[in-house]
């Protein structure tokens, strides 16, 4: 696979590991984290932004962890063209 940009979105840190492992595959990552006590989990592993709506554009490729109620959310972003790991069923 060619390099992708990834935006990783987190309620509370829980997809971590594979956006790290995502940059170690040399892929351009954005992290996310929603809950300010778990916002400096990846520090100096994956670059992080405070705003993920701001990088919506930016990414190829949107990836959710297990968060409830995102699901309406995801398929709209399919809609308008972007890759996204979630689907309104998740929920």
């Amino acid at each position: 696979m060619s390099n992708k940009r990834f935006l990783f979105v987190s309620w509370d840190s829980l997809i971590g590991d594979i956006a790290w492992q995502t940059v170690k595959e040399g892929h351009e990552v954005k992290y996310y984290i929603q809950n300010p006590e778990e916002r400096e989990i990846a520090d100096g592993f994956v670059p992080k932004t405070d705003d993920w709506r701001q990088e919506v554009d930016w990414a190829d490729v949107i990836v959710f962890d297990d968060v409830l109620g995102m699901g309406s959310l995801a398929e709209e972003l399919r809609r308008n063209g972007k890759l996204v790991g979630s689907r309104k069923s998740f929920d």
